[in-house]
């Protein structure tokens, strides 16, 4: 149909525009995020619970409530094991850096270890060292947990996927494996369960892709390849590297950490740091 009538061509005319103005507009707001979620489709993940504010201390109930308040997207928690089998959050083998007491973790029960009180820049808080049921209670649905679990063995890893279980959690729950060797055996007892892969290098990588269940990939620094890293990320994968060390302490010494960082490693999703905060504030930046 021929149109004649200038001013009806004009109204379309305006009519085209604006339309596609104010669809443009919709996928813009669309995909613009919240005010403490990168906008440069990049998580953050708070190391050992920590979001930077060094108010309190790391893989604690009050850090990790502190962690949710603030709006991190991933948290992660290192797991041991009491004497008893009991699960807990805490990072080193003993006790000794972390509380007030003595001792390897395994040496201890539960009990024996909820004697203890946390301590945070060389002060003893109230503060006790969590269970994972208490933080899997606490997190249901608010957040992302990466359960870096610092115990070996079968049994220890189906306890860990029993709880995750019992709070209907595979969804919110990523399974850190150092050894991709393991991968069939947590998927045996958890075919449901979220696995975060570490590869050391281009073997470990395309082994991994052979998995066709395993979505994020944990990279070290000596494996990353600009080309490789953007063919994981266009297949689909969540591409993982940390700013630990170096790249945090420069961004706290003169504020060029994640600078750099970016510029060396351009092609990740997903970077851990002990500076949750900032990183999200200069990803926004």
């Amino acid at each position: 149909m021929v149109i004649n009538n200038p001013i009806v061509s004009l109204s379309l005319v305006c009519l085209i525009f604006f339309g596609h103005t104010i669809l443009s507009f919709a996928q813009i707001k669309h995909h613009s995020t919240s005010g403490r979620e990168s906008k440069r489709n990049i998580k953050v993940v708070a190391h050992r619970a920590n979001n930077g504010e060094e108010k309190y201390p790391e893989n604690s109930i009050t850090m990790i409530q502190s962690c949710l308040d603030q709006g991190l997207q991933i948290l992660e928690l290192d797991i041991r094991q009491t004497k008893d089998k009991q699960l807990v959050i805490l990072h080193d083998k003993t006790v000794d850096r972390t509380t007030n007491g003595k001792g390897n973790i395994a040496d201890l029960t539960l009990q024996e270890l909820q004697q203890l009180n946390l301590k945070h820049e060389g002060k003893i808080t109230r503060l006790k060292v969590p269970t994972l049921e208490e933080v899997l209670k606490l997190t249901k649905g608010k957040v992302m947990l990466d359960l870096d679990i610092k115990i070996e063995g079968e049994d220890s890893y189906r306890r860990i996927v029993d709880l995750v279980k019992k709070y209907d959690m595979n969804e919110n729950v990523l399974f850190f494996l150092y050894d991709v060797a393991d991968i069939p055996t947590l998927h045996k007892l958890a075919p449901n369960a979220q696995i975060l892969a570490r590869v050391r290098n281009s073997e470990e990588i395309n082994l991994v892709q052979q998995y066709p269940f395993i979505r994020y990939i944990h990279i070290d620094e000596e494996c990353y390849a600009d080309a490789t890293m953007k063919s994981l990320i266009d297949k689909g994968y969540e591409v993982w590297l940390n700013s630990l060390g170096y790249y945090d302490r420069l961004q706290k010494s003169n504020g060029t950490g994640f600078e750099q960082f970016l510029k060396k490693y351009p092609h990740i999703t997903i970077i851990q740091t002990d500076l949750g905060l900032e990183l999200i504030r200069y990803l926004n930046r």
